[in-house]
């Protein structure tokens, strides 16, 4: 039976092939198709070819430009982070040399403490600091030196530079090394200065950065420095980390076949070839045999064209010395390092791909046209009718008619396609079906996924940007001089860290006892301008207090509120600002719509850093305060008020320089209290005190701007003018005697004092050129005043 079945299949395809060898229709629609085909793909070869090589090699030379600009863009950004590693350590080193410098001062000012405490003679206070300050070393053998302001070392830790002059020293590029320093530091206090000069126990010289400050209580310089081959040895090593990295990321590119990239710098030194033998050598000697001209100048030149190539001839690996085959380099400069980034590549290389591709074409051309027309001659007869009704159900399946069915119920090959086909459909669409199902479960979870990452990569960058502004809000609060000037940096911080909240800076008036507004951020108002201290929870128990409309919270005192209105605030949080001890102010936080509050989200982390501010602040604010209350206690009489005798003497050292600087006079007044003794014998010390304290004040409203009342000892007092002439100093000092003797009247209990001063005065440069000598004749003067009957002025002869 089965072989009967295959005969009565043989015997068909006989009768089906000669029946159709014989059908004028079959050759009518064979020979055009054919033609066409045949027509079709000449006509494919004779464009697509061309275009294709073109195509081919545009292709590879864009994957090359695009290796060498990523390349370029690396080492780019290596340089850039190399630079800034380098500015970062020199900062660093900068910083350590002023702690290390202020770390000394500190322990002179200590030794100076103790002469002035009686503890030490001067001469001993300034041995055992010069001493301990000569062995003191740090880091890598760095030490700390003393000089005097003439520029002889004090303290050196080098016995053939300790003791010496080095006003005039100069190192080995003809800089000096200690005048310009100096000069620094009586301008500013402190500065920095680099030089070139040898190690300890070394003769090599290297290049050092110093940096020093002034003592003026001995007048010394105090520096110290670091030598900065430590810093660039650093970076070399950066950079050699980098190059082998770089190596390792060049060395496996080829382009096409046997193209390559390295790099070279401008004194032709080649630092990273596929070639490790030519690493590190110089390619000035190679030649290019068709110019004569050296091939690295070549590529230096090519790298400034629009182009960045360089077209030229050279030999193959495996034909050396034929210096005839096509070569083109492709050439980028990095400014940074002075190197040159090339990629290099064989001309016939780079048309390898397009060439088999074309040769391949050709093949499956020739391929193509052999199937389509035997598959022609076959279907043709067969295929014709039912391969339509296939072709337009293919359609609808095509415009997403998934319901389409094939209704060929033929027994033969087209019913089993139709058969198959409408199998295929249906499948499709359940595949279909299942797929968009999964998509949409697979969607959703991405969906939930990014939300997710989203928001923790929110939370992230507020985090690093509060920590960025924490830091800013120091450096700055670091900088302040006053307790003033870090009133807008707080607020600044403060509505950078809290966007959606306003707020307020409250400082305790020491006069009142109240809390005054300072200053307001983002529109804050409704609070009032100053309240007492027990209004606010905050300031009473010292810690922070947040209230909110929403919970049972008991409101500071200072709040206004209205729970009938949705206006009322919905958040507010009181931090309060103290230090060693001390109430320094309160730092007020309120959120007015609810919506605000939710989107602040003051969850524990938010109040954290608020308090982080706001301890950071009253850290700042206390020690400003400290340093304005020691600053004042140390340059201040404490009965009067005016700057004592020691701001007095500095203040004549640093004027009689600058008016001989810049050519002008100071006038200088002595005068006391005439009768002062009868004062104090008649009514008591206190009453004396009265009139110091009156005359301290009277004589503050009636000197210019710009002159320095001081109070020289006892009754004695020092008027510093600066610019005046000894004329204009008698004429002011007889003003200031006239209106003592008409206007001054202070009082001590019942009593009211008549009181007259007599005055000398004397003037630079007139009447000497130092601060002793104009001093010394203004007080002669003064006795001369007191001679001839007091109360009067007189004027240095």
């Amino acid at each position: 039976m089965p072989d009967s079945n295959a005969a009565v299949v043989r015997r068909q395809r006989f009768l089906f092939r000669s029946g159709m060898l014989a059908s004028p229709l079959f050759w009518r629609f064979l020979f055009p198709i054919v033609a066409v085909v045949l027509s079709f793909t000449a006509a494919i070869y004779a464009f697509s070819v061309p275009y294709l090589k073109k195509l081919v090699y545009s292709l590879e030379e864009r994957a090359v430009l695009t290796n060498l600009n990523n390349v370029h863009e690396l080492v780019r950004a290596n340089y850039l982070a190399i630079e800034a590693y380098k500015q970062a350590v020199l900062d660093a080193h900068k910083r350590q040399l002023k702690n290390i410098t202020l770390f000394e001062e500190a322990y002179i000012k200590n030794k100076y403490e103790e002469f002035r405490s009686g503890l030490l003679t001067e001469e001993e206070a300034k041995t055992f600091a010069l001493e301990e300050l000569k062995r003191f070393r740090y880091g890598n053998d760095n030490y700390v030196w003393v000089a005097d302001l003439s520029g002889r070392f004090l303290s050196h830790p080098d016995p053939e530079m300790d003791g010496k002059d080095f006003s005039e020293v100069r190192d080995v590029f003809g800089n000096y090394v200690l005048t310009p320093l100096i000069e620094k530091v009586l301008a500013n206090d402190e500065g920095y200065h680099s030089y070139w000069w040898q190690r300890l126990g070394q003769d090599v010289p290297a290049e050092q950065l110093i940096y020093a400050r002034i003592f003026p209580q001995w007048g010394w310089v105090i520096g110290t420095g670091v030598y900065l081959d430590d810093l660039e040895a650093e970076v070399i090593l950066r950079k050699e980390k980098m190059i082998d990295e770089l190596r390792q990321i060049l060395l496996p590119i080829r382009i096409a076949r046997t193209g390559y990239m390295y790099i070279f710098d401008a004194w032709k030194n080649i630092i990273i070839h596929p070639d490790a033998k030519l690493e590190n050598t110089n390619m000035g000697e190679i030649v290019d045999p068709a110019t004569g001209h050296s091939l690295a100048e070549e590529l230096m030149a090519a790298a400034t064209t629009d182009t960045h190539t360089l077209h030229y001839l050279w030999d193959r690996p495996d034909d050396p010395g034929n210096f005839s085959y096509e070569k083109i380099d492709w050439v980028k400069y990095v400014d940074g390092f002075n190197w040159y980034i090339v990629a290099s590549v064989y001309t016939d290389d780079l048309n390898a791909s397009s060439n088999a591709l074309r040769d391949k074409i050709i093949i499956a051309s020739v391929a193509i046209f052999i199937a389509t027309s035997l598959l022609i001659a076959l279907l043709v007869g067969r295929l014709l009718t039912p391969i339509q009704e296939l072709t337009q159900t293919a359609s609808r399946v095509q415009e997403g008619d998934l319901s389409a069915r094939c209704e060929i119920t033929r027994n033969d090959e087209i019913g089993f396609l139709a058969t198959t086909f409408n199998a295929m459909v249906g499948q499709l669409r359940r595949n279909i079906e299942e797929l968009d199902q999964k998509v949409m479960e697979r969607t959703r979870e991405l969906d939930e996924k990014n939300a997710q990452l989203t928001a923790n990569v929110a939370k992230l960058e507020q985090r690093n940007r509060e920590i960025s502004l924490l830091n800013a809000m120091g450096e700055r609060l670091q900088a302040c001089r006053g307790l003033e000037e870090t009133y807008p940096v707080a607020i600044e911080i403060a509505a950078a860290l809290f966007p959606t909240a306003g707020g307020a800076l409250y400082m305790m008036d020491e006069t009142s006892g109240l809390l005054r507004r300072q200053n307001v951020w983002n529109g804050f108002s409704g609070e009032p301008a100053e309240f007492a201290v027990d209004d606010c929870w905050a300031i009473r128990h010292n810690r922070s207090h947040l209230f909110t409309t929403a919970s049972d919270g008991q409101p500071c005192r200072h709040l206004r509120l209205d729970a009938d209105t949705p206006e009322g605030p919905a958040t507010v949080l009181c931090l309060p600002l103290a230090g060693h001890n001390e109430m320094l102010g309160m730092l007020h936080l309120r959120w007015e719509e609810p919506q605000a509050a939710q989107s602040e989200d003051l969850t524990a982390s938010r109040k954290n850093l608020a308090v982080t501010v706001a301890d950071h602040l009253a850290m700042a604010m206390a020690n400003l305060k400290l340093r304005e209350r020691l600053h004042r206690l140390s340059v201040r009489d404490g009965l009067t008020g005016l700057f004592n005798r020691r701001y007095m003497e500095e203040t004549l050292v640093r004027e009689f320089k600058r008016a001989e600087r810049q050519k002008l006079p100071i006038g200088v007044i002595i005068l006391d209290v005439d009768f002062f003794k009868k004062f104090n014998d008649t009514y008591g010390h206190e009453a004396g005190d009265v009139v110091l304290k009156t005359l301290a004040r009277h004589m503050q409203h009636k000197v210019r701007q710009g002159d320095i009342v001081c109070r020289y000892g006892g009754e004695e007092f020092v008027i510093i003018m600066p610019g005046s002439a000894i004329d204009q100093t008698v004429e002011r000092a007889e003003e200031i005697r006239r209106s003592v003797e008409e206007e001054m009247r202070p009082t001590y209990g019942s009593e009211v004092f008549q009181v007259t001063i007599s005055m000398g005065a004397a003037a630079f440069p007139d009447h000497g050129q130092t601060p002793e000598e104009v001093l010394g004749r203004a007080d002669a003067a003064l006795y001369r005043s007191k001679d001839a009957g007091r109360n009067r002025v007189t004027a240095a002869s």
